[in-house]
Formats: C-alpha cells, sequence, structure tokens
C-alpha cells in the first residue's frame, strides 16, 4: 500500500531541531523525500541521518532564509536532486534567545533582523518555490506563524501576525496552480528554544491560560501539518489552524 505522500519532495526550512526536526520526520514517515534546510549544517545532518536510519530519504541543506541568493541555490539544489517539489514548510524563525526588548525602545537593527528571518524568509523561500510547485499542478505551503500574533509580544509577535497576511497573498496567487497555502499557529511547546527562551514564570502562567493543562510538544503539531499537506484539506487554503491547548482563548 503506498503512503500518502509518497513520491513527494517536501523541504522544511528550520528542520535541524524542534518542531521543525518532528515536521521533516512526520512527512518522511508518510513517505516524502525531505530536505532538511536549515541554517544550522550540522543540525540538518543530524535530522537527516534520523529520517535515514528509519528507513526514509532526505537531503540535508544549507539554507538563509533570509537571503534571497541562498533561498533560490536551495530550489536549484532541489531541483538538480528530485526534479520537483511539491510541499514547502516555512518553518524557520529567529526564537532561540529572542530578546524581549519593548517595541517603545527596540534597535531598529535587531527589529530588522527578526523580520528578515521571520518574515522575509517565508516570503523568499515560498517566491523560490513557486515556479516547482506551479510545475508539479499540486501542492502544499504551510506558514509557521504562532499564537503569539494574538496577543502583545514585542517584535515577535508582529511578525508571526505579518505572516498571516502573507499567507493568504500567497494563497490567492497560487490557488489556481492547485496549490494551498495555510498556516499553522503553535501556543507553548516544550523545546530547547523554548525553555532557553521564556522563563519559568512566564511558562507556568502560559500553562494556566490553557484549557488543556499540560505543556505542548513538537508531536502535537505534526498532526496538523500532515492534515494541511494532505488531500482532505484540498478545499482549505489562507486558513490558520492554532494548536495552542485553548490558550488564545483567555489570553
Amino acid at each position: 500500500m503506498s503512503l500518502p505522500h509518497e513520491g513527494h519532495v517536501a523541504v522544511v526550512t528550520g528542520s535541524a531541531a524542534g518542531i521543525g526536526r518532528e515536521y521533516a520526520r512526520g512527512l518522511a514517515g508518510q513517505g516524502a523525500k525531505v530536505v532538511v534546510a536549515d541554517i544550522d549544517v550540522d543540525g540538518a545532518k543530524a535530522t537527516a541521518d534520523l529520517i535515514t536510519s528509519a528507513g526514509g530519504i532526505a537531503l540535508p541543506a544549507e539554507v538563509d532564509v533570509s537571503s534571497s541568493e541562498s533561498t533560490k541555490s536551495l530550489a536549484e539544489t532541489v531541483r538538480s536532486e528530485f526534479g520537483a517539489a511539491h510541499i514547502v514548510v516555512n518553518n524557520a524563525a529567529i526564537f532561540h534567545n529572542l530578546r524581549k526588548d519593548p517595541q517603545l525602545t527596540v534597535d531598529i537593527d535587531y527589529w530588522r533582523k527578526v523580520f528578515s528571518v521571520n518574515l522575509d524568509g517565508a516570503l523568499l523561500v515560498t517566491q523560490a518555490f513557486a515556479p516547482l510547485l506551479q510545475e508539479a499542478g499540486w501542492g502544499r505551503v504551510v506558514i509557521q506563524t504562532s499564537s503569539a500574533a494574538y496577543i502583545s509580544s514585542g517584535v515577535y509577535g508582529v511578525t508571526k501576525l505579518a505572516l498571516l497576511s502573507l499567507m493568504r497573498g500567497f494563497a490567492k496567487e497560487l490557488g489556481e496552480y492547485g496549490v494551498t497555502v495555510n498556516g499553522i499557529a503553535p501556543g507553548a511547546i516544550t523545546t530547547e528554544a523554548m525553555l532557553d527562551t521564556v522563563s519559568e514564570d512566564r511558562r507556568t502562567q502560559l500553562l494556566q491560560a490553557q484549557f488543556i493543562k499540560r505543556h505542548g510538544t513538537p508531536e502535537d503539531l505534526v498532526g496538523p501539518l500532515l492534515f494541511l499537506c494532505s488531500d482532505a484539506a484540498a478545499w482549505m487554503t489562507g486558513q490558520t489552524l492554532v494548536v495552542d491547548g485553548g490558550a488564545t482563548n483567555r489570553l
């Protein structure tokens, strides 16, 4: 019996660790050939090794999503290696050890740096892979936003809110080619980045705000991703799945 994504090529940015790693493993588990794209080359190789050791196909690839040249080079590599791309997951973001500068005093260079990865990265990666998706006549683009888009949370939240509009624009422009574009907005997910970036007091506060009284895990997001990449979501585009244990209903 064939797997749902057997023969599909999936590109996951920011997949050297954490949520991106689980996204890559989840897609590989459904038969996709996965391009593990990250600025952290060693981490990308480690993720690819996990996939290949489980019998999957994975290609580690270096990319700086804030660079047009780098994202175009990644697309060229994927075309050369696999001849096609069907799924693009824009997961890369600046979050680990994110500065929490108030908007009244944030340094404009730092503001632009976060935007260059979190927002511009999704723009540039989707632009770079659009020709491959259009040629395939079937595609799924998933943009990782955040529940931070719905609350006051500084530069990170502003970038994640902006991604919602970016997603809808791409959904409109790519729809005629059989490509859907949707988003996932995770809440507090237990990763190394979360533990290093968010204080224990704040994590406790977030947990208390949730209807489901446990912290989320990267695995909690894999199911929503696979749904958005499946034919079950073929008539769904420009939408965002909020996966946060119910927290944004109270914040």
